[in-house]
């Protein structure tokens, strides 16, 4: 029995569905008020415990009897309070090590974040780089959790496997249906010319180097950048969804003074209202999509074998086909 959390999540869903395509059976840990967001053959198909990261005695139900654990889950944000992030990406994944570590695991994944590196990025990076300082809440508790599973394998035995992937994009994902849906509405913009660096991570790659990962003996107790082959610019990701709306390039773009300006405001009205959804703009947002850098993935490429099978062309080649027979 391999154990899914995230499942309502773009990623989780989509490992869900491809373990079901393998015959493997798996288990899904679920809040009960988002079971409706479930792909139809996974509430058909798979076993469901509901309860959440926040609820210790459902995480014991979740672990029990299972084989493989691929931790998923996360609170993913660029805006929100500590209390949020910490709730789910640091002692969530403490209960879920903690109720793991009494099973006898054949491996337990953690989905981690190149954000442990800082946002923004480090102008080079690999896998021996130091952690980021965690400025902002989602890569301070991102640090925080994976700190926490690589201690458990160090101290609790735990076979840990973390894996960091890059910006994750795919059909239904948000990194291709909100900015579509901006290009399409004519909205979209850059910010700064486009000249920052994207490190784009194809599903299908991820996937991948998450089976990968739960099988290699080589990838107990290590961490993995997980990536495209090549980073590009924001300026030519965007452009490539814009293709695929039926747009021309983008030729809309703004100063990176005039957008702090705008994220600053838009922040300082959020917190005076004490908002619960992120503003349009945030200052983290600015950091992430303008700083130019470099990552490598040779790691995962020299330990595991790793070989990305789709480059950005195909991807987005495999995203219009996507589109085109759903429309």
């Amino acid at each position: 029995m391999e154990l899914i959390t995230g499942a309502t999540g773009f990623i989780g869903s989509n490992l869900a569905l491809r373990r079901l395509d393998k015959q493997r059976p798996i288990r899904l840990l679920c809040r009960e008020q988002s079971l409706e967001r479930l792909p139809p053959r996974l509430r058909a198909d798979a076993e469901i415990v509901i309860g959440d990261l926040r609820d210790r005695d459902s995480l014991e139900r979740a672990v029990r009897d299972v084989e493989l654990v691929f931790h998923c889950a996360g609170h993913v944000s660029d805006w929100g309070t500590d209390a949020e992030f910490d709730q789910t990406n640091v002692r969530g994944t403490e209960w879920l090590l903690q109720a793991a570590a009494r099973q006898p695991l054949e491996r337990f994944v953690h989905l981690s974040s190149i954000a442990v590196f800082g946002v923004p990025s480090p102008a080079d990076f690999d896998d021996w780089t130091p952690y980021g300082s965690g400025n902002d809440p989602y890569s301070r508790t991102k640090i925080a959790g994976e700190a926490l599973a690589l201690r458990y394998h160090a101290e609790a035995k735990l076979p840990v496997t973390v894996l960091r992937p890059a910006v994750v994009y795919g059909p239904r994902s948000t990194w291709v249906e909100q900015p579509l849906k901006m290009i399409q509405q004519r909205k979209m913009f850059l910010i700064g010319g486009g000249r920052g660096t994207c490190h784009p991570c194809y599903i299908e790659n991820l996937l991948d180097a998450i089976e990968l990962a739960a099988v290699h003996p080589d990838a107990v107790g290590e961490a993995f950048i997980v990536a495209d082959d090549e980073p590009v610019s924001f300026r030519e990701y965007f452009d490539h969804l814009a293709r695929l709306g039926g747009q021309g390039p983008l030729k809309r773009s703004i100063p990176l003074f005039a957008a702090r300006a705008v994220a600053s405001g838009f922040e300082m009205m959020a917190r005076l209202r004490r908002a619960k959804t992120r503003p349009l703009l945030t200052h983290t947002a600015i950091d992430l999509v303008c700083t130019p850098s470099r990552m490598s993935i040779r790691k995962i490429r020299d330990t595991l074998g790793f070989r990305p099978r789709f480059g950005l062309s195909r991807a987005m080649a495999a995203l219009a086909t996507h589109y085109n027979s759903s429309s």
